[in-house]
């Protein structure tokens, strides 16, 4: 989608999100949002073209990869269902996380996060295929909003 940042449309994802966690951001008190990985975000933050050239790169044998995460978006527009408001917030990092130890601590030292810091006992000694991952969105400014307070 579009959105309009100081007079120019640029590109945004565009996410449904609470107006309390819309709220968390405004005010500064959050300054990360995190989403369960799904085909819809898998889709959306990764380069398919990428993925496929890793895919044959391992098929065959090679020894090459590529992050195919996206960075040629560097907006968001957060809404809720009805419309009636908006938060649009300029991204500079898309990265992966898993509720494991490693993880928790990197949020909270990176971006005072701390969603995984109770989750990732529960996961500990688990094999990795049973270890949900996530993506995150690290938000670096407040580009616009409406509806919000």
């Amino acid at each position: 989608m579009k959105i309009n940042v100081n007079g120019n449309e640029v590109e945004a994802y565009a996410l449904i999100m609470k107006k309390e966690n819309a709220l968390e951001i405004l005010h500064g008190k959050k300054t990360v949002e995190i989403r369960l990985e799904s085909p819809k975000y898998l889709k959306m933050f990764t380069d398919q073209a990428k993925v496929e050239r890793n895919r044959k790169a391992r098929a065959e044998g090679r020894d090459e990869w590529q992050v195919p995460i996206r960075n040629d978006i560097g907006f968001v527009h957060f809404y809720n269902y009805a419309n009636t408001w908006a938060l649009d917030c300029e991204i500079d990092e898309i990265g992966t996380v898993s509720p494991i130890k490693e993880d928790a601590e990197f949020l909270a030292q990176e971006f005072g996060c701390h969603e995984f810091d109770d989750a990732w006992q529960e996961y500990e000694g688990k094999p990795d295929e049973e270890i949900p991952f996530y993506f995150y969105l690290h938000i670096n400014a407040i580009a616009g909003h409406r509806g919000l307070e």
